[in-house]
C-alpha cells in the first residue's frame, strides 16, 4: 500500500472509527516498519526489559493489581477535580479504575527520545504510548511487576541468611529493600491544549511518561474541548497524525525491535530532508496546540533544519497569533521560549529572529491587557512612552480603528529593529571576548608581585543579552498597572507574558533602566575618540578615552553583575544609532564614520577593567558602617546619615587606595561645608559643587 492510499483509506474510514470496533479496523493500515539496532544506554536496556518483563507478566495472569492503591504509591499532580483527586475510602477515584485484560499490550517509545537516539542524540526522558490502555493503568502494571520482584528477592535473601549464606542481593547481610517508584498522574486538559491524561514515574534514573494513544477527537461547534463521543484509545496512525510534526510522530516498538513510520514522511524528514513539517494541514495542528508554532521554532534552531513553507504560512496567520495569545497558558510560553535560549543546542539569536520574522513576537512578548489572566493590568489604562523616538498611544478596548492601527504599526516597527539589532550582536561579541581574552592574558603575563595569576574580570550573560535587546525598543513604554502604579512594559512581558523567576525580572529591569546611560556614554566616547583622531592625526587604534571614574564607578554599582551585559546591550544600540545616521544621508566624511564600530565600547570595557579597576566595586567594604558615622561625625539617627554614606562611597570611588582616617577627614569637612551652609539657605548650591568638585577630580 502506498502511502496516499494509507492516507485515503484512513480519511474514508474516520466516521468507521468512531465506534468500538475502530481500533480493529485500522490494523489492515501498515506502518512503514524500519528493523534498527538503536544504541542503547544500560539504563535504557533496563528500563525497556522491565517493561517488557511487566507487560509480560501481566498478560500471562501473574500478576496481582490493587484495586485500591495507597496515595503514597499514585497520587494525582494537577489537572483534576478536587473530588477526583482524592483517594477515597469508597473505592478509587474515577482515573484509578483497574487495567483491562488484553492479550497483548503493545509498548511504544514515542516522540523525542526516537527522533534524537536516530539522530545519535542523548535524550534525558521517554514517552511511552499503550493501545489497549490508560497511562496509569500501565505505570500500576509495572509498579506492582517492581513490587513483585522485590519480594521474590527479599524472600530469597532472607532464605539465603537463614542458611548462613550471604545474599547477593543485601551487599553485606542486611536486610534487602528496594525503593518502589512512585506514580505521579496529570490529568488531561484540553482547554490548555492538555490533551492526555499522563502517567509519571522515574525509574533506574530516567523520567519516563505513560499515556495511551490519542484518538481522533469529536468536537462541539466553536469549541476545542473534545466531547463524550471522543474514544480513549487511538491507533498509532491516529496518534502519529495528532503529532507536532513528522519527526516526533515515529514510534519505537520495544518488544518488535522495530521504528514504525506510520505518516510514511518522519524518516525522510528527519534524516534526508532535513525539514520542520507538520503530519496534517499545518493550520489545524496549530489551532490544535497554538504552542507548537513555538516549538517548531525551537526544532528548527536546535537542529539545525529547515520550516516547511506551508508551516511558515499557517505561522504567521492571524489565527494562529490570536490563539497562542489566548489559549495557551503563559508558563508553557515561557518555558518553550527558555529552551530557546539556554540549554542544548539553543541558538538565541536565529530563534528570536525567526520569531521576529513570523509575526510572533507579540503573541510572546505580549503588551499589557492583551491576554488572559493579565493581572498587573489595569482595564482601560493606556500604554505610553516612545519607541525608537516616536511617540505611543495605545488603550485596549477604547481606541478606535486608526488608533488601533497606528499602535500596530509602531509596535510592528519596534520588532524589525528588534532584529536589526539582534543582527550586531555576533561581532560585538566577537569582539568582547577577544578583548577580555587579551586583557586576562596581560594580567597573567606582567609577572608584578601580588597580581592575581586567577584573575577573570566580570563575564556576559548571553541569555540575558539577548533577551534584552530583543524587547529593548520597548524598554520607554509604561502602563497603569492595577494598583495604579507607572509600569514598565518591558519588565511586564518578563513577569506576566513568560512568567521567568524573580532574578530575571530584576535583572531585566536593572539592565533596560541603563541602557539609555550608557548608550550616551558609548556614544561620548565615539565623539571624543573622533575629536583627539581629528587633533592630533593619529591611528584610531592608538586614541584613548578618559572616563570620570565616579560617573563609571556609581553605573557599575547600580548594575553590579549585570554590567557588562548592559554595556553590550548599549553597544548595539550606539552602533545601531550611526548606521541610521548613515542610512538618513549622513556624509561619508562624518569623523564619528572613522572610528571603528566596536572601538567606544571595547575601549570603556578595557579601561574600567586595567585603568580604572572598577570591576567588582559594588563588593568593596565601606570604611565606615553607619553606626560608625554616627560615633564619627556626632549625628543623630535619621536620614542624614544616608547622606553620609552616599558621600562617603564617592569618595572611595575616587580614592581607591584612600585610608579609613583620609574618609573620616573628608566626611567632617563635608558635615562642616553643611552646616556653614545651611545657615544661608544655599545648602543645595554646597550640593552641586561638591559633585562638580569630585568630578573635576576625577
Amino acid at each position: 500500500m502506498t502511502d496516499d492510499q494509507e492516507m485515503d483509506t484512513f480519511h474514508a474510514g474516520q466516521d468507521d472509527m468512531r465506534d468500538s470496533t475502530a481500533q480493529h479496523k485500522s490494523s489492515e493500515i501498515k506502518p512503514y516498519l524500519k528493523k534498527v539496532l538503536l544504541p542503547l544506554t544500560p539504563d535504557e536496556a533496563q528500563l525497556f526489559e522491565l517493561l517488557v518483563n511487566a507487560a509480560e507478566a501481566y498478560e500471562q495472569g501473574k500478576l496481582s493489581i490493587d484495586p485500591n492503591p495507597p496515595q503514597q504509591s499514585v497520587s494525582a499532580r494537577g489537572g483534576f477535580t478536587k473530588a477526583d483527586s482524592a483517594l477515597r475510602e469508597d473505592g478509587p477515584a474515577s482515573w484509578l479504575k483497574p487495567p483491562p485484560k488484553v492479550d497483548r499490550i503493545e509498548i511504544r517509545v514515542a516522540g523525542g527520545w526516537v527522533r534524537d537516539r536516530l539522530l545519535n542524540q542523548h535524550s534525558s526522558d521517554v514517552d511511552v504510548a499503550l493501545d489497549c490502555m490508560m497511562g496509569v493503568q500501565f505505570a500500576r502494571i509495572v509498579q506492582s511487576y517492581i513490587a513483585q520482584q522485590s519480594q521474590a528477592m527479599e524472600e530469597e535473601a532472607l532464605a539465603d541468611s537463614s542458611k548462613g549464606v550471604e545474599s547477593v542481593f543485601n551487599g553485606k547481610g542486611k536486610k534487602y529493600q528496594c525503593n518502589q517508584p512512585k506514580i505521579g498522574v496529570i490529568g488531561a486538559n484540553p482547554s490548555q491544549s492538555k490533551h492526555l491524561e499522563t502517567a509519571t514515574m522515574n525509574i533506574h534514573g530516567i523520567d519516563i511518561d505513560f499515556v495511551n494513544l490519542r484518538a481522533e477527537e469529536v468536537y462541539e461547534e466553536n469549541s476545542r474541548i473534545p466531547t463524550s463521543q471522543t474514544r480513549n484509545f487511538g491507533t498509532p496512525l491516529e496518534d502519529a497524525l495528532r503529532r507536532d510534526f513528522t519527526i516526533n510522530s515515529l514510534f519505537y516498538n520495544i518488544r518488535t525491535h522495530n521504528i514504525e513510520d506510520w505518516t510514511g514522511r518522519g524518516l525522510d524528514d528527519l534524516l534526508e530532508h532535513r525539514r520542520i513539517v507538520t503530519p496534517v494541514d499545518a493550520h489545524e495542528t496549530f489551532h490544535d496546540d497554538p504552542l507548537r508554532v513555538l516549538r517548531a521554532i525551537r526544532f528548527c534552531v536546535r537542529l539545525d533544519f529547515v520550516l516547511d513553507e506551508n508551516l511558515k504560512e499557517a505561522a504567521m496567520s492571524k489565527r494562529v497569533h490570536h490563539s497562542l495569545h489566548v489559549k495557551v497558558s503563559r508558563e508553557r510560553v515561557g518555558k518553550e521560549l527558555e529552551g530557546m535560549l539556554s540549554g542544548k543546542g539553543a541558538k538565541p539569536r536565529y530563534a528570536l529572529n525567526m520569531i521576529a520574522d513570523l509575526h510572533l513576537a507579540g503573541s510572546v512578548f505580549c503588551f499589557p491587557g492583551s491576554f488572559p489572566g493579565d493581572h498587573d493590568f489595569l482595564a482601560g489604562g493606556p500604554v505610553t512612552g516612545h519607541i525608537l523616538g516616536v511617540p505611543y498611544h495605545g488603550c485596549l478596548g477604547k481606541d478606535g480603528p486608526e488608533a488601533v492601527e497606528l499602535a500596530a504599526h509602531h509596535r510592528a516597527m519596534g520588532w524589525v529593529e528588534s532584529s536589526a539589532l539582534l543582527a550586531l550582536l555576533p561581532r560585538i561579541l566577537e569582539g568582547y571576548y577577544n578583548m577580555r581574552e587579551s586583557i586576562v592574558r596581560e594580567q597573567r603575563e606582567s609577572g608584578e608581585d601580588g597580581i592575581d595569576t586567577s584573575f577573570l574580570p566580570s563575564n556576559v550573560d548571553e541569555r540575558l543579552l539577548y533577551l534584552c535587546v530583543f524587547i529593548s525598543p520597548f524598554h520607554n513604554l509604561s502602563f497603569p498597572d492595577a494598583k495604579g502604579r507607572d509600569s514598565s512594559v518591558t519588565a511586564h512581558m518578563i513577569k506576566e507574558s513568560l512568567k521567568f523567576a524573580t532574578r530575571d525580572i530584576q535583572a531585566v529591569s536593572t539592565i533596560l533602566n541603563h541602557i539609555d546611560e550608557i548608550t550616551s556614554l558609548l556614544s561620548e566616547i565615539r565623539t571624543q575618540l573622533a575629536s583627539q583622531q581629528s587633533q592630533e592625526g593619529q591611528d584610531t587604534t592608538t586614541v584613548k578615552p578618559t572616563l570620570c571614574r565616579l560617573r563609571a564607578g556609581l553605573l557599575l554599582r547600580s548594575l553590579k553583575g549585570h554590567w557588562v551585559t548592559c554595556l553590550l546591550a548599549s553597544a548595539a544600540w550606539e552602533i545601531r544609532s550611526i548606521q541610521l545616521a548613515t542610512a538618513d544621508g549622513d556624509t561619508a566624511d562624518n569623523p564619528l564614520r572613522a572610528i571603528p564600530a566596536e572601538q567606544p565600547f571595547l575601549e570603556f570595557y578595557r579601561s574600567l577593567i586595567q585603568d580604572l579597576a572598577l570591576d567588582e566595586c559594588w563588593c568593596i567594604r565601606p570604611h565606615l558602617n553607619g553606626k560608625e558615622i554616627i560615633s564619627e561625625l556626632h549625628l543623630p539617627r535619621g536620614p542624614k546619615v544616608g547622606i553620609y554614606i552616599e558621600d562617603q562611597l564617592q569618595w572611595m570611588l575616587l580614592n581607591p587606595n584612600g585610608t579609613r582616617e583620609e574618609c573620616v577627614t573628608h566626611l567632617q569637612e563635608r558635615k562642616r561645608a553643611r552646616e556653614l551652609e545651611s545657615s544661608s539657605g544655599s545648602i543645595a548650591d554646597t550640593e552641586e559643587d561638591h559633585k562638580r568638585h569630585c568630578v573635576e577630580n576625577s
